[in-house]
């Protein structure tokens, strides 16, 4: 890293730049050419109620030409912590084109870059796991927490899809790639200690999911909307048959590596009054080698990244490392672009005779599935947090296929609804089945996948008529 290109050290939702001096002496002293140029996005009122996130990063911008960081190609490195990878992604997208990134190295600590399970779970509950009591910032007025910011935070925001939208589904390579930004995401493993430990899942750091930290995703679309199959026994009535399009995977190339016994605080090499521990030291390390890689040794780094992760997580059949989930978002829409807002998916055996899903369903639903988030603010919008290794388990031992259905509401052919959907009862249309090919590329460990599902909404003969004039 040369010594005129200068590090720039963005902190996250109730924080400063303060609780990174420690960690910007010990890379002074790993890289003592190197000026750290800390700005905080801004101290910013991050817990104002009356931020949002395009305010953060238009302040940002402004802070930046304040401080005369340079936008040239290239010419600046970067470390983020959380919800600080929100903040750089969405600055990054709306004032830069993706081949003139100013970013050499992006080094993401624990971002929240699909949101958080603590953004939904109660404002002051937020404050008390992450700091111990929530810190009154010089500004901010009583009682706020930031209710902008903590619902662009939450599982499954609208906002987080948008974003990826923007800088993960694109085309070509996009920003993230060897010659534009080289991006490393660090995430750790490992919950919280002491009365923190309330917030602690499996597959997270306390704070953040390792599924939701990762930037690299994929996006499937679903449709049920189009009726594409003659009913066998009835030529003359069409079937609507689901079909799995546009299956992508996000654009160009990240580094990804998981980081054992580091939490969400730890990361940042703020804590431990007996200097770093020996995960901390590691993570040191990776962060100096993160900022340091050049374009031709990046896919090197990021292969030794994925084998680093995959000897920390459970493989099918094994009883080795930790289990990875995948954090599957689900958007369901009419065929007019209108949010469905209450419908249910089920999983199950799809064989004849299993009516009720069979044993394949009850382990779908009690075991695979560990969580649902319903977005608070448009249940259209729902986040699914998916164990892969005992989804390949279950599915591999009931020796079939995994079926899919949802079922909508309203439904139409209840009393009084003129306007809804079919149910996947209904003869016309068909479940969705998933093969042994398609669990692989759909669920897998320590991801995020966008499940994009389109449904037909349906009109009563009686809402509209038109009457034949008889002639005179």
């Amino acid at each position: 890293m040369a010594a005129e290109r200068p590090l720039v050290i963005l902190h996250g939702w109730n924080d400063s730049g303060d609780s990174f001096d420690r960690l910007a002496r010990h890379l002074s002293r790993e890289l003592p050419d190197v000026p750290i140029e800390r700005v905080s996005v801004g101290d910013y009122l991050s817990m104002s109620d009356a931020l949002r996130f395009d305010d953060l990063q238009a302040a940002l911008d402004r802070a930046w030409r304040v401080r005369g960081l340079p936008r040239r190609r290239r010419s600046v490195d970067v470390i983020v912590h959380s919800t600080g990878g929100l903040v750089i992604r969405d600055w990054l997208r709306r004032h830069f084109d993706t081949d003139r990134t100013p970013i050499r190295h992006l080094v993401m600590l624990a971002p929240a870059n699909f949101g958080s399970p603590l953004a939904h779970v109660g404002r002051s509950m937020v404050g008390r796991v992450t700091k111990g009591f929530i810190r009154r910032q010089p500004g901010q007025q009583l009682f706020n927490t930031g209710a902008h910011i903590l619902r662009g935070l939450e599982l499954a925001s609208p906002y987080s899809w948008q974003l990826a939208e923007a800088d993960r589904f694109v085309a070509g390579n996009g920003m993230f790639a060897p010659g534009r930004t080289l991006c490393t995401v660090l995430v750790g493993n490992t919950g919280y200690s002491g009365i923190r430990s309330v917030a602690n899942e499996e597959g997270g750091d306390g704070t953040v999911r390792i599924s939701t930290a990762n930037l690299d995703c994929a996006r499937i679309r679903i449709d049920f909307s189009q009726k594409s199959a003659a009913d066998p026994d009835d030529p003359d009535r069409l079937v609507t048959v689901p079909k799995v399009v546009n299956h992508a995977l996000s654009a160009g190339r990240t580094a990804f590596r998981i980081l054992d016994r580091i939490d969400h605080s730890s990361i940042k090499l703020d804590s431990g009054r007996g200097g770093l521990s020996r995960a901390q030291r590691r993570t040191l390390d990776l962060v100096v080698r993160a900022l340091t890689v050049e374009d031709d040794a990046f896919e090197a780094f990021c292969q030794e990244c994925d084998e680093a992760n995959a000897a920390l997580t459970r493989q099918p059949g094994g009883n080795q490392g930790k289990p990875g989930y995948q954090n599957t978002v689900v958007r369901v829409r009419d065929q007019f672009g209108e949010p469905v807002t209450d419908y249910m998916i089920e999983f199950y055996d799809p064989r004849e005779g299993q009516r009720d899903g069979g044993r394949l369903a009850r382990r779908m639903h009690a075991e695979v599935i560990r969580d649902v988030h319903v977005y608070k603010q448009d249940a259209s919008y729902r986040s699914l947090y998916i164990d892969t290794n005992r989804l390949q388990q279950a599915v591999a031992e009931a020796q079939t296929q995994l079926g899919l259905s949802i079922t909508a509401s309203p439904i139409l052919g209840e009393s009084g609804v003129v306007a809804g959907f079919s149910t996947f009862t209904d003869e016309e249309i068909e479940d969705l089945r998933l093969d042994t090919e398609d669990l692989a590329r759909f669920f897998q460990p320590h991801r995020t996948l966008l499940v994009d599902i389109v449904l037909e909404r349906l009109q009563a003969r009686s809402v509209f008529r038109l009457r034949a004039v008889p002639p005179r």
